[in-house]
């Protein structure tokens, strides 16, 4: 049986001396493998399949439980994003969550959707910015988000000093001081890659990285995944 689906490439591992075992994550059918056969032969007319961020329409081919992509038709390759390392990482972070996220043949369109959308604003702006802000959306479809706007025990504002509790998922004011102290600049990033109201003077340049370990370190308290990537992208100079 064959079928089409829109889907993007999250992950690619050798198999064979030829072949390729594709990971995807499509629109109408959730995270999917698929073997590409022959794709690592020079001139090979689907080794576009095959790269890393590739947004293409899939024909596969279902034989019990596997499937093989016979044809693949190019939607957008994402290439500024291979062009520079800060936005390759970046981009290989997004992959990286939404492989850790999904499971197979569970449908989300709206994760799909916001992977695409973030992978494009990273090829035209500030990649850091695109993947604070698809954190912060891929952890509240999860049933993880970080409440940004008032303290988390007394609802009040939350002041100069505030700190952030990874097992509550909550900042919280110097008179209801729990977890680990965090800057204000890492909260007005966040509140800024979140849409919020934000105060721009505060945010630092070493903010964006504070975030983003922020981020990864509740991630990986909540769901046990672990995305290599993010500690690539976090170290670069």
């Amino acid at each position: 049986m064959d079928y089409k689906t829109d889907a993007l490439v999250l992950r690619a591992s050798d198999y064979g001396e030829n072949d390729k075992i594709v990971t995807l994550f499509s629109l109408q059918y959730g995270k999917i493998s698929a073997a590409l056969k022959g794709v690592k032969k020079a001139g090979a007319k689907l080794k576009f399949a095959a790269q890393p961020f590739c947004f293409a329409e899939y024909v596969l081919a279902k034989k019990g439980e596997r499937n093989t992509v016979t044809s693949a038709s190019l939607t957008d390759g994402f290439y500024p994003l291979r062009e520079d390392i800060g936005k390759f990482y970046a981009a290989a972070c997004v992959t990286g969550l939404c492989d850790a996220v999904l499971y197979g043949g569970i449908v989300n369109e709206e994760l799909f959707l916001y992977a695409v959308n973030a992978l494009r604003e990273m090829c035209e702006g500030d990649e850091g910015e695109a993947l604070c802000a698809f954190f912060l959306k891929t952890l509240e479809l999860s049933g993880y988000m970080i409440a940004l706007d008032a303290c988390g025990s007394c609802g009040g504002p939350l002041g100069d000093k505030i700190w952030f509790d990874i097992r509550q998922g909550c900042f919280y004011c110097a008179e209801c001081a729990r977890g680990a102290r965090a800057s204000e600049g890492t909260l007005h990033f966040l509140r800024k890659c979140a849409g919020m109201p934000f105060e721009d003077e505060k945010i630092a340049p070493d903010s964006k990285k504070r975030a983003l370990k922020l981020l990864h370190a509740y991630f990986c308290d909540k769901t046990d995944a672990h995305v290599k990537a993010l500690e690539e992208y976090i170290a670069l100079p």
